[in-house]
């Protein structure tokens, strides 16, 4: 290499570096900038924070200081409020005129002036008379304080302008402190007035606080402005602060009228429509009825002017740094570059020569592995002649290496005629080729090799046979990555593409096999749970055993994540779950069954509520199978319905036995009670022949109700029902219980509805419940009991109860009391109750005792008043 081409090289080195190092330098100048400015924000911030604390605190103390002068100035006056006055004669005490003269002496020039006026607003006293020689009396007349004091009795706190002539003109507004004055009897006579020396206000709190933190003001709650320092210490001329705003929008007055203390950055405005950002604290003064505010306000550039040229000295000596050090840099780089100008150009011509020399092993050692690679690969160059055929293509295509490079008909070995090749397309670039004669070879980018393409096709008479060909193509670049030429490899898939064919098929068998599976799955899994269904709704509960008596199944199981069996039968024994009393009883029978013998059996368990039941099993075995199906159905129901059909039949013969001895006694006893009457008429007895006739006749009669009650029992007859009034049938019924009513000396208690219907009904069955009711309850009563009948309609029935305070039943005996036979009278039949259940239930009628031993018994009737439709 030259020096002028070594020349040219380091100036392109310096103007490669030059930018870069120049956007550097301006970056890192802009964020030294950024952060100076950041910083200086934040301490800024961090000064107005500061001073504005500093300015509340000033505007607070100042605040408490006005409110203690008002408030010692208004002590005064309510102590010279309560001195003696000329309200009513017009003269004023000397005393008073005195004490007026010591108190303002006293306040030492805090007020200008103290008043006294009457009732009628004139004036009675004042105090010094100098400063009241140029006023006029209209000055205090019809003033608003006068009229608000007198009105509301309290305090008045504000300002007053008053007109003085001559050189007093010029005065400032005075603050108005006045106090309501009362004669002996309580009543208004007139007030106590001062004028607050705003100069002293002045001198004393705003002048000092101006001359210390900033303009110091004393603003109302109009916003109006009542005091503020002379023109020497004044901020600006303001009449209001209405225009005034903080920062965030809000108007400044809106904040003051709030009532608290604070701080805010507010645009002030200015002489000329201008505004001027400024800080203003400010806190409350609380002056009787009205309210003031103390504000001192502060412009911004005063606070932060100090930070502010502090900032600006460092950005200054920050800049000259900088600018030091990026001339000093691109000294050093430019003595750097010239000594790496000298190393480069030596490794330059070192790397040149290396590189030829690498390059030609590189294309010797490339054009050797693609001629012996067992692949079959050919080369275009950019005029799309091959100048390269290997060993592989040759045997593959029968077109040897000699024949075809340097041609452009590397396609007709494949084709038969010409025609662009892979290759050919990518060293073009031609899209719209590749879409014509590739479109339907299955032609896609490679997802290995950048910029390549492969496609599959089916040649026909390739070497003789036909194949299916897979063809991968790719470019070739040079150093400075331009084309220069295209490789192309061909492999022959055609016992790779029949296997996928083959396997292809395979799996769509396989596909149809499975789909077949699944729906007989289906179909399996839909018969199961319709067994299931039909199992779980038998009242038999199924087990289904191994051979050694292991649980595998069981219907209305409880089971979980679709299991055939829950856990709680899962892997246990049947006889696990059979009652220790009968366990050895079933493992008899389980070897039995083994053995052949399958015999049902009954037998009794505990239920976990503790009662009884009697289940019957059968075991039985699954054909072709090692299992065993045990079948267990609860047959307590039908065990208590045997037994009370066999008492029913028990009954029954006994009714009838009954009956028929009833029938053979009954003439009898007639005859006997007929022989008694006519031999008691003749005999006429007397003493204990009379009494024995008496207990014959009585025994008979006894016997004779006996029979009737048999026979009514055993054979009632139809009823012969019309409408009835059961007004009557109640009181035919109790009529015939009156010599047992008045020998016990009972109270009969009636309460019948007036709107009773008629019933539908036979009188005389309904009279002969009503008689066995009475008579029970008049049975249970002692001397003296109470008996009460009521009778009612609800909705479309009638409702009879009747209700005693007698010895009431024994909750054991409540079971029993409809049963035929069951008494506990010394002479009954225990058939009363039996017989009036059985005329309700052919009246269709209900009827419910309940009753409570010691207390007395209820028996409560319900007759329907629909009549039962006719069969037919």
């Amino acid at each position: 290499m030259n020096k002028t081409g070594a020349d040219n090289g380091y100036r392109s080195f310096l103007a490669n570096i030059r930018i870069p190092i120049w956007l550097t330098i301006a970056a890192v100048i802009t964020f030294i900038l950024i952060l100076a400015f950041t910083v200086n924000h934040a301490r800024e911030r961090d000064i107005v924070e500061q001073f504005s604390r500093q300015q509340m605190a000033i505007a607070r103390g100042t605040a408490a200081g006005i409110e203690d002068l008002i408030s010692s100035v208004e002590k005064s006056m309510i102590i010279l409020s309560r001195l003696p006055c000329a309200c009513v004669t017009g003269i004023m005490p000397e005393t008073t005129r005195q004490s007026i003269k010591v108190i303002y002496d006293d306040l030492d020039g805090k007020v200008e002036f103290i008043a006294v006026k009457n009732k009628d607003d004139l004036l009675t006293a004042e105090y010094p008379p100098s400063i009241f020689e140029g006023i006029t009396d209209e000055n205090f007349k019809h003033s608003s304080y006068f009229q608000e004091i007198k009105k509301t009795g309290k305090t008045y706190i504000g300002g007053l302008q008053l007109a003085w002539e001559g050189e007093a003109k010029d005065r400032a507004q005075s603050v108005i402190i006045a106090v309501p004055k009362y004669d002996a009897e309580d009543n208004f006579s007139g007030v106590v007035l001062t004028g607050l020396s705003l100069s002293a206000i002045i001198d004393r709190y705003i002048k000092a606080t101006s001359e210390t933190s900033g303009c110091g003001w004393i603003i109302d709650s109009s916003g109006a402005i009542l005091v503020r320092p002379d023109k020497l210490h004044a901020c600006m001329e303001l009449k209001t602060l209405g225009n005034a705003k903080i920062l965030g929008g809000a108007p400044l007055k809106d904040t003051l009228i709030k009532g608290k203390e604070g701080y805010s950055e507010c645009m002030l405005p200015m002489e000329g429509g201008r505004t001027k950002k400024s800080i203003i604290a400010y806190a409350p003064v609380n002056a009787g009825s009205g309210r003031w505010f103390i504000a001192i306000t502060t412009p911004y550039n005063k606070i932060v002017l100090l930070a502010r040229k502090g900032f600006i000295n460092i950005i200054f000596w920050t800049l000259g740094l900088i600018i030091v050090v990026v001339i000093t840099g691109i000294s050093v780089a430019y003595s750097s570059a010239k000594q790496l100008r000298l190393k480069e150009e030596l490794k330059r011509l070192k790397e040149r020569e290396g590189w030829q020399e690498k390059l030609l092993r590189e294309y010797r050692t490339t054009e050797g592995i693609i001629a012996g690679s067992p692949i079959p690969t050919f080369v275009l160059n950019r005029e799309h002649r091959v100048i390269l055929w290997n060993r592989a293509c040759s045997e593959l295509t029968g077109f040897d290496a000699g024949d075809m490079i340097g041609t452009d008909q590397h396609s007709v070995p494949f084709y038969k005629e010409k025609r662009p090749a892979l290759a050919d397309i990518i060293i073009d670039y031609d899209i719209d080729v590749l879409e014509k004669y590739y479109a339907t070879k299955h032609v896609k980018k490679s997802a290995t090799v950048e910029g390549a393409y492969e496609a599959m096709d089916y040649i026909t008479d390739l070497g003789g046979k036909n194949r299916y060909i897979y063809f991968l193509a790719a470019p070739i670049y040079d150093g400075k990555g331009e084309l220069i030429a295209a490789i192309e490899t061909i492999q022959d898939v055609t016992q790779q593409r029949e296997t996928d064919i083959r396997l292809k098929e395979y799996a769509e068998t396989l596909q149809n096999e499975l789909n077949q599976n699944i729906k007989l799955r289906r179909e399996i899994e839909d018969l199961y749970n319709y067994l299931q269904s039909i199992l779980d709704s038998l009242p038999e509960k199924i087990f289904d055993l191994d051979s050694e008596g292991i649980i595998n199944y069981v219907s209305r199981d409880v089971k979980k994540d679709e299991k055939m069996i829950s856990q709680k039968f899962a892997g246990k024994h049947f006889a696990d779950f059979v009652d220790p009393e009968n366990r050895q009883f079933v493992l008899g029978i389980w070897e039995n069954a083994k053995k052949g013998i399958f015999t049902p059996y009954e037998m009794t368990s505990t239920a976990k509520d503790g009662s009884k039941r009697n289940l019957l099993t059968t075991l039985r075995p699954v054909k072709k199978t090692g299992h065993y199906i045990l079948v267990q159905r609860d047959i307590t129901e039908l065990k208590i319905l045997e037994k009370k059909f066999y008492e029913s039949q028990k009954l029954a013969a006994v009714g009838q036995l009954s009956a028929g001895i009833a029938h053979e006694v009954r003439n009898p006893l007639s005859s006997i009670k007929m022989s008694l009457q006519i031999l008691e008429k003749r005999m006429k007895p007397e003493g204990n022949d009379s009494k024995r006739f008496q207990i014959a006749r009585r025994e008979v009669e006894h016997l004779e109700k006996l029979v009737n009650d048999l026979l009514l029992y055993a054979k009632p007859s139809d009823p012969i029902k019309k409408p009835s009034d059961i007004e009557k049938i109640i009181g035919h019924a109790l009529a015939m219980t009156e010599k047992s009513v008045s020998d016990k000396h009972v109270q009969v208690e009636m309460d019948l509805a007036k709107d009773l219907p008629p019933l539908n009904a036979d009188p005389a069955m309904l009279e002969q419940v009503f008689l066995n009711i009475y008579l029970n309850a008049i049975d249970a009563m002692e001397e003296g009991g109470k008996l009460s009948i009521s009778a009612r309609k609800t909705a479309n029935r009638v409702l009879v109860e009747v209700r005693d305070n007698g010895c009431g039943i024994s909750s054991e005996d409540m079971p029993h009391i409809f049963n035929p036979f069951f008494t506990k009278k010394k002479y009954g039949t225990g058939l009363g109750l039996t017989q009036i259940k059985k005329i309700m239930d052919l009246h269709q009628g209900t009827i419910i005792i309940s009753s409570e031993e010691g207390t007395g018994t209820s028996v409560t009737m319900t007759f329907s008043l629909k009549a039962p439709q006719q069969k037919g």
